[in-house]
């Protein structure tokens, strides 16, 4: 699933190749995707210049010249395109711009594409938690989000609501920065883990964004390039390999609160 790094390299991707075009038209072969409905979707967007791009969370976020917004989630198998021509079975999604196409592949159809008229209203609904690469996530502010969560720090990292943006993949990668396994609860964590996780969390997401994402399974930058950062993964996908610390250890997977974990026993006590 495409996650903070993942989104945030296509939106800088993106900035330079669609603020300023006008959409001309849209067409979808799968209306299931689209909120509140393609009609509305379609007559919303078409005429309109794309003002800017931004994300919040995992979400990719288009301001157009009506004030309105569109919001493009890629959820597991997502990938948003940009270019002229495209070799791709599962594009689900085109929009005709004064110069190129922007697309979305998505081969499972789990992405979302919503037309939004108030940006906040609907960000609020969501209660998304801070972001976690900007001035106002301190480690402060994350030992309080630790003193008010309960449960497995991996399903914490998880939760939207508590920090945006951090998935399964960047969960285990942060968690084996700083040590910690998984499987420990949040409210026994020691200060210095805390810390760790805090300093864990803002370099390997600069890290992956730096290496513009991971590409292990459908993830693509706008151009269809993959992203870097899988060669760097040290625990996530890995299950039986050595620790890459020698430590001894061998990289085990548990599931947890139904998601897959990745971690060195020996290493993340």
């Amino acid at each position: 699933m495409p996650e903070l790094p993942e989104v945030e390299t296509t939106v800088r991707d993106l900035r330079d190749k669609i603020v300023g075009r006008k959409i001309l038209k849209a067409w979808t072969d799968t209306e299931k995707i689209f909120t509140p409905n393609f009609l509305a979707f379609e007559k919303g967007v078409i005429g309109q210049t794309i003002k800017e791009v931004n994300r919040r969370g995992k979400n990719i976020i288009l301001e157009l010249s009506s004030g309105n917004y569109i919001l493009v989630h890629m959820r597991m198998t997502g990938s948003l395109l940009y270019g002229s021509e495209f070799e791709d079975p599962y594009i689900h999604m085109v929009l005709t711009l004064d110069k190129g196409k922007l697309v979305l592949s998505d081969l499972r159809k789990f992405a979302k594409v919503v037309f939004v008229q108030n940006l906040k209203e609907f960000f609020d609904a969501q209660k998304l938690g801070p972001e976690p690469l900007t001035k106002e996530f301190t480690l402060e502010k994350f030992r309080e989000i630790m003193k008010k969560s309960k449960g497995k720090i991996k399903k914490v990292l998880l939760d939207q609501q508590k920090i945006s943006g951090i998935g399964n993949i960047y969960s285990d990668e942060i968690l084996f920065e700083a040590k910690v396994s998984p499987l420990r609860e949040t409210q026994k964590l020691k200060a210095g883990e805390i810390k760790k996780l805090y300093q864990a969390i803002i370099k390997i997401l600069e890290k992956g964004i730096k290496e513009k994402g991971t590409s292990v399974s459908d993830y693509r930058r706008p151009s269809g390039e993959e992203g870097g950062f899988a060669k760097f993964l040290k625990v996530y996908g890995r299950e039986g390999e050595p620790c890459s610390r020698s430590c001894g250890g061998k990289v085990e997977r548990v599931k947890i609160n139904g998601r897959s974990a990745h971690f060195c026993p020996r290493c993340q006590k």
